[in-house]
């Protein structure tokens, strides 16, 4: 596998340069790429921001769609492969958000040795249907005004990169037509980066340069959707998504307004995202046939458009995947990991240095492995390790493992009897162990398909919303 410090290093002073980030996912970008605009689309963003009057709420910022049930559900999803994006050379053509190209690469990845978990033999197999596009849909969309965190720390570590990411799962059908929801997710990211600046020391990662003014204009659509649905605009109901909890979208949620919020959610991903600014991938998935355990992997798009996995930067510096194993299993989380989330923000990091530093015994973290004991911590240590994994202040994807991120808020819930987060509608909280969703849908494991929101994922979304309304917003 290509060593991943040892390539920024070498094409530094190259426009392709750029890293970013987001739980599972660590990506290279191309800056000149990036500045493309794309088409005006139906919102004119001079209107958009004439209207924008009010702060934006969670669910302006993160959009997660209804899980499917019924035949008829189908026809309420967006599948990927019906979202495209005006060809730049030729406008009377589409190009597909999720090129082929990267979707082949996708599965190439996630059946590479790389999705063998060390020293272990559990590895990701994705079946027949989900080595289709046809089955891929969208289940959530996050908007973020920059990875890997918008603190001041972290920003003057890593810099700051605007992203839009969509969750998508396979769907494919039942015998009796009804949906089946597969127990594997991919994220995709899409970044709006103007370019990049030196590390702040050597062996990290350039910083990002964020384009603020493409992302301004995002924002001020996303604005202008949330006053659209609150006068009445989009159906006969009027929907405030002001003061609602995070969860699924007030606006797909009303039969009145659920088809065209759908229609202008598509049209605003298709006039913002193309496989240009496709900058990193990630999978979730599982062995071949088995329930579990689930299996973390990241990808990395490098300048001639290849992908190629990513080691996971709290893992030792060599290792690719992280498996979550179920109760029962003498190990829960493989391989352990090494977080730093306790030490001041860094860009030192184990998936930069081609030593995969920095070194373990200097680095200072915990993680939800350490939850998984038996027995385990007491409440107020376990309390504690929560609140530093759900804070994006201090743990993100570059000195937190994956497996952390994806079971906080069930660990709380099993080990401390939570059964109530401030800011999450309840019913979307993890039904069962067995649901490591952060956002997106759970198929019908431990009960029904249902849509989950965790808590991680609430405090992103919060301080996203924060920065967003502390200075991006037209006043």
């Amino acid at each position: 596998m290509p060593n991943l410090g040892i390539y920024l290093r070498d094409h530094f002073r190259s426009k392709w340069l750029g890293i970013g980030l987001f739980c599972g996912l660590s990506f290279m970008i191309n800056p000149a790429a990036f500045l493309t605009r794309t088409g005006s689309g139906a919102l004119s963003v001079a209107v958009a921001q004439a209207q924008i009057v009010q702060p934006l709420s969670a669910n302006d910022v993160s959009w997660l769609f209804p899980a499917p049930v019924r035949i008829e559900d189908f026809d309420k999803l967006i599948a990927i492969r019906n979202l495209t994006t005006q060809n730049l050379q030729d406008p009377t053509k589409r190009d597909p958000v999720w090129p082929e190209a990267a979707f082949q690469q996708f599965l190439s990845i996630a059946s590479s040795p790389a999705a063998l978990v060390a020293g272990t033999q559990s590895r990701i197999v994705l079946p027949a249907e989900a080595q289709s596009i046809d089955a891929w849909h969208i289940a959530g969309v996050r908007i973020d005004a920059g990875a890997p965190g918008l603190s001041n720390d972290v920003r003057d570590q890593f810099g700051q990169s605007p992203q839009i990411r969509l969750i998508v799962q396979p769907v494919t059908r039942n015998a009796d037509g009804t949906p089946k929801v597969h127990d594997i997710a991919a994220h995709l990211i899409f970044n709006f980066v103007a370019g990049v600046e030196a590390p702040t020391q050597p062996g990290c990662f350039p910083r990002f340069i964020p384009d603020l003014v493409v992302f301004k204009e995002i924002v001020a659509e996303l604005a202008a959707l949330r006053t659209q649905l609150s006068e009445g605009q989009l159906g006969a109901n009027k929907i405030t998504t002001s003061g609602s909890p995070l969860g699924v979208h007030p606006g797909l949620l009303d039969a009145t307004t659920s088809s065209n919020v759908r229609q202008e959610m598509k049209t605003f991903l298709e006039r913002h995202l193309s496989g240009q600014r496709l900058a990193a991938m990630a999978i979730m998935g599982l062995p071949k046939g088995a329930p579990a355990p689930w299996i973390f992997l990241s990808m990395l798009n490098l300048p001639n458009g290849d992908f190629i996995p990513v080691h996971g930067p709290a893992l030792d510096g060599q290792q690719f995947a992280q498996m979550l194993n179920p109760v029962g299993a003498a190990e829960r989380v493989v391989p352990t990991p090494h977080t730093n989330n306790r030490k001041p923000a860094t860009c030192m990091n184990g998936a930069a240095l081609p030593v995969g530093g920095p070194p373990i015994a200097e680095r200072q973290g915990s993680s939800t492995a350490d939850l998984f004991a038996n027995p385990p911590p007491p409440p107020s240590r376990i309390e504690e390790i929560l609140d530093l994994i759900a804070d994006p202040a201090k743990s993100h994807f570059f000195n937190t493992d994956c497996v952390s991120c994806h079971t906080d808020t069930r660990r709380g819930m099993d080990l401390l009897n939570i059964r109530d987060i401030p800011g999450i509608d309840a019913a979307l909280l993890p039904n069962g162990p067995w649901n490591v969703r952060n956002f997106g849908w759970s198929p019908p494991i431990e009960g029904p398909v249902q849509a989950t929101v965790t808590r991680r994922t609430a405090a992103e979304t919060a301080a996203v919303v924060a920065f967003i309304n502390g200075g991006l917003l037209a006043k």
